[in-house]
């Protein structure tokens, strides 16, 4: 197999009817029931599923199924690519390969209930530029070039599998009012950390803002001192915070309907990952292939295993994949031996 033809059957191969275990599993089971155990297979889950979680998702499930209606997930992440990597400000392979492999998790849904299923993108990009200084336009180019790839997929997925993204930001009609609710919010998310104690537990927050932080981007923050970074670095956990707290972002990721998917634990939410071997979020990492005998894997390195690597770069094209992310295909040996 080439790397070409791998590509190709990650777009083609994107969804799965149900096996012939499967069918009898639903009937055995039930849909409720079903549908549960397809989500939270050991072959897609990559952490336990903690109580909340389980009430949440199997919630959600009797919710759809017992008024018909299509199964909500949510998927909310940064909407930027991490200035560190050669990729940005666009989508690359990582969201590629991490789009297929969550069509892939979903698809035994789809082919088990009717009424499908909504997967949503959320992009957080309203908060990055107060919150990383990443420019706007950067966010906008990641947003524009992850619609478009999304429709490298479409056409093959089923009708009753949808896919999108949409920015929390476009949820505002009255943007002074959610200035108000933010403002209210950073200031109470202040005084939370500075009442936390656990000093590596602050540490650990304040490590991840700085990696984040692009101080030659929106605004020229390299002629602050070390004492000006570092506020500007402690305010980044706050911003997060405060901004995850916004009502009408809650509402429409945390909603009694809504499944939440990430790719490490976080609270009522199902942790699977971005690839069937990889666990760094797609925004902040790099698509690769992996060489594996006559096949490849999917993997999606952070930007500290993209600098211990050896990349060898393969021309692809592929119908719709456009821009200069596209032209060739990372592949790496083995990271794991």
């Amino acid at each position: 197999m080439t790397p070409q033809q791998f590509i190709q059957s990650e777009i083609t191969n994107s969804y799965d009817s149900l096996s012939e275990i499967d069918q009898k599993e639903l009937s055995s089971l039930g849909v409720e029931a079903f549908l549960y155990k397809k989500l939270t297979s050991k072959k897609f889950r990559k952490w336990r599923v903690d109580e909340l979680s389980e009430k949440q998702v199997r919630r959600a499930i009797h919710l759809a199924v017992s008024t018909n209606k299509p199964l909500q997930f949510r998927y909310p992440f940064g909407g930027y690519k991490l200035w560190r990597l050669p990729s940005t400000p666009e989508v690359d392979w990582a969201e590629f390969f991490a789009i297929a492999y969550y069509l892939r998790y979903l698809s035994p849904i789809a082919a088990a209930y009717k009424p499908g299923l909504e997967l949503v993108f959320s992009s957080d990009d309203l908060i990055i530029e107060r919150m990383d200084n990443i420019p706007k336009a950067d966010t906008d180019n990641y947003f524009a070039s992850f619609k478009k790839l999304l429709n490298v997929f479409r056409p093959n997925l089923p009708s009753n599998l949808k896919v999108n993204i949409v920015r929390i930001a476009d949820f505002y009609d009255d943007i002074p009012a959610m200035e108000t609710e933010l403002s209210a919010n950073v200031e109470k998310f202040k005084q939370e950390y500075q009442d936390i104690v656990d000093d590596d537990k602050k540490q650990k927050m304040y490590t991840m803002s700085a990696l984040n932080i692009k101080f030659d981007g929106a605004q020229d923050l390299t002629t602050l001192s070390a004492d000006e970074k570092r506020a500007v670095i402690e305010m980044g956990p706050v911003y997060h915070d405060a901004y995850c707290s916004l009502a009408k972002r809650r509402e429409f990721n945390r909603g009694d309907d809504k499944i939440v998917l990430f790719t490490t634990p976080i609270p009522n939410a199902l942790a699977i990952g971005t690839t069937k071997t990889s666990v760094t979020k797609f925004w902040t990492g790099y698509g690769v292939l992996e060489s594996k005998s006559d096949t490849f894997a999917a993997r999606v390195l952070s930007p500290e295993q993209l600098a211990s690597v050896t990349i060898d770069k393969t021309p692809v094209s592929i119908d719709g994949l456009t821009g200069k992310n596209f032209e060739t295909i990372g592949v790496i040996t083995p990271l794991f031996g």
